[in-house]
């Protein structure tokens, strides 16, 4: 449509600039404008034929490749798009990872912020010392192996600590600092308040630490703990991902939404304790108890932190008893935690493309 709109312009103003006498030369650029015009119209006929035809050929090499030239071209869409998702992410948790206070705070993996101000209630009846209670699928003993591991570097006297493990146990060699109980049915129903109850009556010291298969103790971490000399019902600390960023530490639970909390901020009854890791003294087991019945993400945590809570039991903050999640697909967005889940799990399709989803607790009533 521009050309002919331009071509007419440009006659018009020949005929008004030029005189009547020329009229033979006017006729002859009346023709070459004819000409340029046929031309003009003959390259765009031909550079439309060759984009189809280019298109054609596309179309036909993309069918004639095969399924599986196709799913592939697919899943390399898809990384790519989760690399994107995962800039994002990166941006938004270094938004937080960059600021003043934070860096301020960080000490040889953790923080120098001091404890909150959340103390015991009652006294404790059993000797002093650690039992360790882990649950564990029997799917990650590598993890569970590096777990009792840094258990057994916390420089404790061997009549100060012990270690439990319930579950799928028939894979962990026989130890003589580890108990190990059977409840293969509890594991594969994914009843983990029925397998931490089980340790938590089992457990012969006054502090109970409880923990799942694939978390890691920092080298200082009953350092951390004893420097409060007990003073506390309940107890949790910094929880990191392999990339340094914030687990489920310090949290808010509001409309089914964890927020993550500043450091600094008092305790809650909003928060909840992840069910992962944490501190109990012994007489918090004497009225209270995990739900037995609940399974995987169903929120037992969140229910024993309720109650819990609203029995007086306060949860102190001690950011020296540092632990790591030692799972990769876990990361911080923003004031939130995200999981990197395998898209087969979901969809049982491609082993390669993934998804990004936020972890939500459920509350219950």
């Amino acid at each position: 449509m521009i050309a002919p709109k331009w071509l007419y312009k440009l006659g018009a103003y020949l005929a008004k600039s030029l005189p009547a006498t020329e009229n033979g030369e006017l006729e002859t650029l009346r023709q070459e404008i004819i000409r340029l015009r046929a031309e003009l119209q003959t390259f765009k006929i031909s550079e439309t034929n060759s984009t189809k035809q280019e298109i054609e050929i596309l179309r036909s090499d993309l069918q004639g490749s095969g399924e599986r030239e196709v799913i592939l071209l697919k899943q390399e869409i898809d990384i790519l798009r989760n690399e994107v998702l995962d800039n994002i992410a990166a941006i938004n948790r270094l938004e937080i990872l960059t600021l003043k206070d934070r860096i301020d705070l960080l000490h040889e993996f953790g923080k120098a912020l001091p404890p909150t101000f959340a103390g015991r209630t009652k006294e404790s009846f059993k000797p002093l010392g650690f039992s360790f209670g882990i649950i564990t699928n029997g799917k990650r003993n590598e993890k569970l192996a590096r777990l009792v591991e840094t258990i057994r570097l916390q420089d404790l006297a061997a009549d100060q600590y012990e270690i439990l493990v319930a579950g799928c146990v028939d894979g962990i060699p026989d130890c003589a600092d580890i108990r190990k109980f059977y409840m293969d049915q509890a594991a594969a129903e994914g009843r983990l308040g029925a397998m931490r109850n089980v340790l938590a009556k089992a457990a012969s010291f006054n502090k109970f630490v409880c923990l799942d298969d694939d978390f890691l103790l920092h080298p200082r971490w009953a350092e951390g703990v004893l420097a409060v000399d007990g003073d506390f019902d309940l107890a949790t600390g910094i929880i990191l991902n392999p990339d340094l960023s914030r687990y489920c530490d310090w949290v808010s639970l509001i409309e089914n939404y964890t927020f993550l909390r500043a450091y600094h901020e008092m305790f809650d009854k909003c928060q909840y304790m992840t069910g992962g890791y944490g501190i109990y003294k012994d007489y918090v087991f004497v009225d209270q108890y995990w739900d037995d019945h609940l399974g995987f993400y169903q929120g037992e945590d969140v229910s024993f932190s309720k109650r819990l809570f609203n029995a007086g039991y306060q949860l102190k903050f001690i950011p020296k008893a540092i632990v790591m999640h030692d799972d990769d697909r876990y990361s911080q967005k923003g004031y939130g935690v995200i999981r990197t889940q395998a898209y087969e799990e979901a969809n049982g399709s491609s082993p390669i493309t993934l998804r990004m989803e936020k972890l939500c607790p459920r509350t219950l009533s």
